[in-house]
């Protein structure tokens, strides 16, 4: 962490301590003096690195305790609906879950382009640009989310929700479709307040943005055990779990407006064609990069569906669980670099990017590799003490084949979120389409021999073989300080 009067430590980074361990010791130490609560001042170099890794610290500590609350309710969530629905029904809930990472395509990549705008914005310390983009941004996925209820309101009725989930007869349409809505429904009234989490990322403040989001994950908890307890029915328990997100949303925003960035408060004069056309050319290729992801993410379920059956897609769903709840806990312990970068590269502060960008990095796998290394090694008694049945256990190759996808994983997306947050987004875009295909194809084809096993490899394939090196040699200048 930088205190001193280079941009990258009090030394600078050619001064650091030759000794592994005596760095991780000044690193520590450094990052410890950065969690306060009072700003420094930001008129320096200096200050405004002292600054960043302040916010840094702060978004890194609440994420942790973001993530050990939705851990400590996931624990006891999934075995609680798996316990109540049955494997059937909790592989049709995964199932679920599916449809809706595909419907978040409806927002055409606004919340996420809405980031860098208000990183590029924040920079320069534009608050009235920043506005215009918060409120167009509002404005055009409250028409999406309008339009998108009308279309589920008439039309809902009329899909084959069964067969289009290949329940084969496990649970009955009327289930199957009322889930379905209630899932949609709650995405729906969401859709507009999606913008929150990314105004706090975008000022470096996801902090605060995670405060309210543990008050959510609590509140949905609650509204599930209610749920569970009283014997309620399957699309009452999906609404239950949608609950938290549009009560952490509407607190973050709540709060922003009123207290912590009252000049993004919604004004229809905002509204401009300019800000839209700016938030365009960063959610187009956006909008198509989450189509690759999606392909790449959230096929699984629908394909095992097809080509396997519920249990199949039940396993999948609990094995990738510990991979998610493991990975998340790094993306979100590190998350808060991401905006930094930009915003020092508008104010020309390159050096501390670089810095920061290495430290990034190093501790992104340092997680990785522990994370992976616990999973290979207790996943099997983890899942036995989380869902107090021993019927589900995965064999060793599979937890070796995770370990080694987390960490490629882990170093690809790093540097593509370099790429992203500098508007690189084009060749992203290219990229995830190839690995999207790739992951389609080869789930098709593994998935009725291998299983489980044969996702994972499909998963990993493109980031082990093709991302692990070309993403870090596209970085390359811009690390080097050429671009």
């Amino acid at each position: 962490m930088a205190n001193g009067n280079a941009p990258g430590g009090p030394r600078g980074e050619d001064a650091l301590p030759s000794s592994p361990l005596a760095r991780a010791w000044r690193d520590w130490r450094l990052a410890w003096s950065m969690v306060r609560m009072r700003p420094f001042d930001s008129d320096s170099a200096h200050g405004r690195s002292q600054e960043r890794y302040r916010r840094i610290a702060l978004t890194t500590i609440s994420s942790l305790a973001v993530r050990g609350v939705g851990t400590l309710t996931g624990l006891i969530t999934v075995p609680l609906v798996l316990g109540y629905l049955g494997k059937e029904r909790f592989g049709l809930w995964s199932t679920i879950t599916t449809v809706i990472a595909w419907a978040t395509l409806f927002d055409l990549g606004i919340a996420n382009g809405l980031v860098n705008c208000i990183s590029r914005a924040h920079g320069r310390d534009e608050r009235e640009e920043a506005a215009r983009y918060v409120s167009t941004a509002f404005a055009a996925l409250l028409a999406i989310a309008a339009l998108l209820g009308l279309a589920l309101m008439a039309g809902a009725g009329h899909v084959p929700w069964s067969a289009l989930l290949a329940v084969r007869g496990a649970v009955d349409d009327r289930t199957v479709t009322w889930s379905v809505v209630a899932a949609l429904g709650a995405f729906i009234l969401g859709l507009p307040l999606s913008i929150v989490p990314q105004i706090y990322a975008g000022y470096q403040r996801a902090y605060a943005a995670n405060v309210f989001t543990m008050v959510g994950m609590l509140a949905g908890f609650a509204a599930v055990v209610i749920a569970v307890h009283s014997s309620s029915s399957m699309p009452i328990i999906i609404a239950a779990l949608g609950a938290g997100g549009l009560v952490s949303s509407a607190l973050g925003l709540l709060y922003a407006l009123r207290v912590g960035m009252p000049w993004l408060r919604f004004r229809a004069s905002a509204v401009s064609k300019e800000a839209l056309r700016a938030l365009a050319d960063r959610s187009i290729p956006i909008f198509l990069f989450q189509i690759g992801a999606l392909a790449v993410n959230e096929t699984q379920s629908i394909v095992l569906a097809h080509r396997c059956d519920l249990a199949a897609v039940a396993d999948y769903s609990i094995f990738m669980r510990l991979y998610v709840l493991a990975l998340g806990l790094i993306q979100m312990s590190t998350a808060s670099f991401v905006p930094s970068f930009r915003e020092a590269r508008e104010r020309g502060d390159e050096a501390w990017m670089r810095a920061a960008f290495r430290r990034f990095v190093q501790l992104r796998l340092v997680l990785a590799v522990c994370g992976g290394t616990a999973l290979a090694v207790v996943g099997n008694d983890l899942l036995r003490l989380w869902l107090r049945r021993s019927d589900i256990r995965f064999q060793p190759e599979l937890w070796i084949c995770l370990v080694v996808v987390m960490v490629a994983v882990t170093w690809a997306t790093a540097h593509s979120d370099l790429l992203s947050i500098l508007d690189r987004l084009w060749v992203l875009v290219a990229l995830v389409a190839l690995n999207g295909a790739v992951t389609v194809a080869l789930t098709y084809l593994l998935a009725p021999s291998l299983r489980v096993l044969g996702v994972v490899l499909a998963y990993g394939a493109v980031t082990v073989l093709v991302y692990s090196w070309l993403l870090p040699w596209l970085t390359l200048r811009i690390r080097r300080g050429n671009a």
